[in-house]
């Protein structure tokens, strides 16, 4: 049991017996309050009970003291009791570890059309999906990731008769030649629209093979940044498999006509999923694939731009027609320049090696300020390993509702609420856990600056239920950093080494608290570094 979970189940049964004794009702909530008001809050607000103040007081124990204010009770757990459990639970990983889940979750993110390069506000997504994902598992889910890989479309049909024209070397620039003159091409990219739709094998194959290479260009960037998937699955599969046919024979008694070209009427208006010319739409081909989720897996959660709540509802709406209600989604907020919104078509992107690169680049030149011990292949490794978290760490710490501006000074950023600063604070414990050459009787006894500490490392376990159960992955940045400046403030108040009693108690606080980090590393895509 969590340290939170055993006091507050001490806590929660002495007030359950307290209101049975006196018949009252159990109409109650508890949740965590502020620091300054202890550890758990009774709220009786919405209960006709009238609670004694001296009655309430005597439910106090060693472990928990009671304290009535008007409608609040509040609880107060021992700092001794409380901070010897969070040192136990922690030593022998009770503390880190979650109950298996049933479930079999899939994460769809990413999901970008293989049109160049990823930029900036693309791999939000990435970050996102993967950093959930990570969570997910933590938590004791079983959780497989998905990359779609949208074979079929404008932009893909564009590209392709961009790589015909003007080369494979530069498909980018191709692409981008097609878009800038759009309507002297949109002949022959509709003449492949019309062969991708109607499942020309021929033709799908030869476009898998091009779009093959231009998406390695994608996952080498993602891979930088410790982000792999488990499976891909393309869109043509669905036209090619018969899941299409399958779906308009399921729908055909709901289906209207409009000049031959077929629609599902809702409240977000007409859902076209047929053509005229009788090829199927983006829309159908993504029934076919949301339901190869649902049938496959418990839930499934697509992580999808804000710009496609709209297009979701419509899923959700067919969902209903077919009997499926496990799949869901992970709306974020974009990513925009000072210039405004980033395109790939317009050129005015900032990609995602290029920030790496120069994250990089900074983490070098302080690393250098640093260290002068370091060797150049240790230098290179640690520069990789914060640069990387910096991008990552960047753009997860704030909550995916919320739209950001890009800024290099802020990306960048090594001070402060950032991973350099939560990745410093954990090569110090582990350089104080590197020195040791002794090992000594705990005497436990706790003093304000290592209870603090611990108090700290106590909510692991809710803040990562909190980020799974409710979609907020930027949950465990913004504990992360709590974490490491609580540290750093032990650090400075406790000395370790040379402790007297006091050693082989702080000595497992660092243990925990490095132990605590790595978790939060895992789930945050970070590689640890001993020698920042």
């Amino acid at each position: 049991m969590k340290p939170y979970q055993k006091f507050d189940a001490i806590a929660r049964e002495k007030m359950d017996s307290f209101l049975s004794s006196r018949s009252m009702e159990k109409n109650y909530r508890t949740y965590r309050p502020q620091k300054n008001f202890g550890d758990l809050s009774f709220d009786f607000q919405k209960s006709k009970v009238s609670l004694d103040v001296e009655e309430i007081n005597s439910l106090s124990d060693r472990y928990v003291t009671f304290s009535s204010v008007g409608k609040f009770v509040n609880v107060k757990y021992d700092d001794q009791e409380f901070c010897k459990t969070v040192l136990e639970e922690g030593g022998n990983n009770e503390l880190f570890q979650f109950e298996k889940k049933k479930d079999k979750i899939l994460v769809e993110h990413t999901s970008a059309n293989p049109t160049g390069p990823l930029h900036i506000g693309r791999v939000r997504n990435s970050i996102i999906g993967d950093t959930f994902s990570r969570i997910l598992a933590k938590f004791g889910y079983d959780v497989t990731t998905e990359y779609y890989v949208n074979d079929i479309g404008t932009q893909v049909e564009a590209l392709l008769l961009g790589v015909e024209l003007y080369g494979m070397e530069n498909y980018t620039e191709s692409y981008r030649k097609v878009y800038e003159d759009f309507d002297k091409y949109k002949a022959r990219v509709e003449e492949f629209m019309v062969k991708a739709e109607s499942g020309d094998k021929r033709f799908l194959k030869e476009s898998k093979d091009k779009l093959e290479v231009f998406l390695g260009d994608v996952l080498n960037d993602l891979e930088r940044l410790s982000i792999k998937f488990d499976f891909f699955v393309w869109e043509s599969e669905f036209i090619l498999n018969g899941s299409v046919g399958e779906i308009i024979a399921r729908l055909t008694p709901l289906l209207k006509d409009d000049n031959g070209a077929k629609y599902l009427e809702s409240k977000q208006g007409k859902m076209y999923l047929l053509r005229s010319n009788g090829t199927s739409v983006y829309f159908t081909r993504d029934i076919a694939h949301h339901l190869k989720k649902s049938s496959e897996f418990d839930n499934s959660i697509a992580v999808l731009g804000e710009d496609h709540k709209s297009y979701f509802k419509k899923m959700e709406f067919a969902m209903d027609l077919l009997g499926v209600d496990n799949v869901g989604a992970l709306f974020y907020s974009y990513i925009t320049t000072k210039e405004g919104k980033m395109s790939t078509r317009k050129g005015n992107v900032v990609y995602v090696r290029d920030l790496i690169e120069e994250a990089v680049n900074l983490a070098k030149e302080e690393i250098l300020k640093r260290r002068t011990d370091l060797s150049e292949e240790e230098v290179e490794e640690i520069s990789n390993k914060v640069g990387v978290a910096a991008v990552r760490y960047n753009i997860i710490r704030y909550s995916p509702d919320k739209p950001v501006t890009f800024d290099w000074k802020d990306a960048l950023n090594f001070d402060g609420d950032a991973a350099p600063f939560v990745m410093y604070a954990y090569a110090r414990a582990k350089s104080i856990l590197s020195k040791l050459d002794r090992q000594e009787e705990i005497v436990w006894k706790f003093n304000e600056p290592e209870s603090n500490l611990l108090r700290v490392i106590s909510i692991y376990p809710e803040i990562v239920e909190e980020a799974a159960t409710h979609s907020r992955p930027d949950k465990i940045a913004r504990y992360s950093f709590e974490l490491a400046g609580a540290f750093n403030q032990f650090y400075r108040d406790c000395p370790v080494i040379d402790s007297g009693e006091n050693f082989q108690k702080r000595v497992e606080i660092v243990r925990t608290y490095a132990k605590t980090m790595e978790e939060l590393f895992q789930m945050l895509g970070i590689q640890a570094s001993d020698k920042i």
